[in-house]
């Protein structure tokens, strides 16, 4: 128990660190930007409360947000992520009798896990470039920076992820 609680703080501090000093100055042709700090909340158990999904969730978001100058988004997008993310996994985890499991692409299959990670992904982003330009006028804009750093993020992920399992 103490282990699992000493590796999710340092996978917290360690995502925080690498978004605030790498990936928020990556900006691939101007609008792909990596976010993903996300994955903390994909690797929680199964069996983690959807109240403690949004309070971690704004906890780094708030972290985020403070290192990065994005006042709120991030902590307003991930409390919506963390809303979100539990039905998410509910939808694609494996339908066996294990009720309490790690998601991981080993547990879930690769379709299933991406599938997972790729929907958190985009409702995130969804929610905070919304957030961010809080308007629709440069719809066209919002369009490629939401599906450009989707994609980025899923790829990001899906990366970390082999190099967590392995």
């Amino acid at each position: 128990m103490f282990q699992t609680f000493i590796s999710r703080i340092v996978w917290f501090v360690m995502l925080l660190l690498l978004q605030a000093l790498v990936f928020n100055h990556v900006h691939i042709f101007g609008y792909a930007t990596p976010m993903p700090y996300i994955y903390f909340l994909l690797i929680l158990p199964s069996v983690t409360p959807r109240w403690l999904y949004v309070l971690l969730g704004f906890l780094l978001g708030l972290s985020v947000d403070l290192f990065t100058n994005t006042p709120g988004m991030a902590a307003g997008a991930l409390c919506l992520s963390g809303l979100v993310t539990p039905w998410l996994l509910k939808a694609f985890a494996p339908k066996d009798d294990n009720d309490s499991f790690v998601p991981s692409h080993k547990i879930m299959e690769w379709s299933s896990f991406m599938k997972y990670v790729f929907f958190s992904v985009l409702i995130y982003c969804v929610a905070f470039f919304v957030l961010e330009a809080f308007s629709f006028f440069d719809w066209q804009i919002l369009l490629i920076n939401i599906a450009g750093s989707t994609l980025l993020t899923t790829l990001f992920i899906v990366a970390m992820e082999l190099i967590r399992t392995k």
